[in-house]
């Protein structure tokens, strides 16, 4: 009866905790809090203010076809950024990003032209089903990320220089694809109506303002990403090793299939 009777309390939010620790401070230590919150939130700040500065000047700013333009500029990238944030985690990079993103995209473009589209790359190969270009072009980008993590892991080179290699080699590669066949270098296009449709086809609207299905996409990566780096051992064992590798060695973690598996992941992102 006892035990029914206790209520559950409410956990406090990190505002009310931070509060309370304000009004608790001494005059010294309340200086000290405010300065630690302006820098840990600056660029929040910065972003808040660039944005209402904007919006005074340029009043369309905030209409709905610029915020869904916004929005849309921002998915696209989105998948490249979460890809590069755990590399950034493990306090390193990856600046082979780009390239690779281009080695993929170059693949599944040659890959995704129209059967009858008089400049194919691949003439006597017809438009491929769309899941196996995908599945082709993300082993494409884990291959990528494999180099680039056995190399930092194994060798304990500095992730810089070795996407730095990774990303000439990579461009290198795009350039020899491209002269394949009678394509000579030329943009690729042509694309098959079934691939543009998935990723560019109308999701919903808003105010009359489409919005890409590719933002969709965008956010259900992000949550994977989020419940991969918060919620399972690799995701712990990730922000162990960019806090203290050699603490996280002795804790039992596998320091070089973590490294590994981080660049990995990021690839297959890209």
């Amino acid at each position: 009866m006892a035990e029914q009777n206790v209520k559950k309390m409410k956990k406090p939010s990190r505002v009310s905790l931070w509060i309370n620790k304000f009004k608790e401070a001494s005059p010294d230590d309340k200086k000290r809090l405010i300065t630690d919150l302006l820098f840990n939130n600056a660029m929040y700040i910065i972003i808040a203010i660039a944005v209402i500065f904007i919006a005074v000047k340029v009043p369309a700013f905030l209409s709905v076809s610029s915020i869904v333009n916004i929005i849309s500029l921002t998915a696209a990238k989105l998948p490249i950024a979460l890809g590069i944030a755990g590399c950034i985690v493990l306090t390193g990079t990856d600046i082979s990003a780009g390239r690779c993103v281009g080695l993929t995209a170059c693949v599944a473009a040659s890959l995704l032209q129209m059967t009858d589209y008089a400049n194919k790359m691949f003439p006597n190969l017809k438009t491929m089903p769309l899941i196996v270009v995908f599945l082709a072009v993300i082993a494409i980008g884990a291959v990528v990320g494999v180099v680039n993590g056995f190399f930092v892991a194994k060798f304990k080179l500095h992730p810089f220089i070795v996407t730095l290699s990774t990303q000439l080699i990579v461009f290198g590669t795009v350039l020899m694809y491209l002269m394949i066949g009678g394509n000579n270098g030329q943009t690729l296009s042509g694309l098959d109506p079934s691939y543009t449709s998935f990723i560019t086809g109308t999701l919903f609207t808003i105010g009359g303002v489409a919005i890409p299905k590719y933002v969709l996409y965008s956010i259900i990566l992000t949550a994977i990403m989020w419940v991969i780096w918060n919620k399972t051992k690799f995701g712990k064992n990730m922000f162990a090793v960019g806090s203290n590798e050699e603490a996280a060695r002795v804790s039992g973690v596998n320091v070089f299939m973590t490294i590994l598996m981080v660049f990995v992941l990021a690839g297959v992102m890209y």
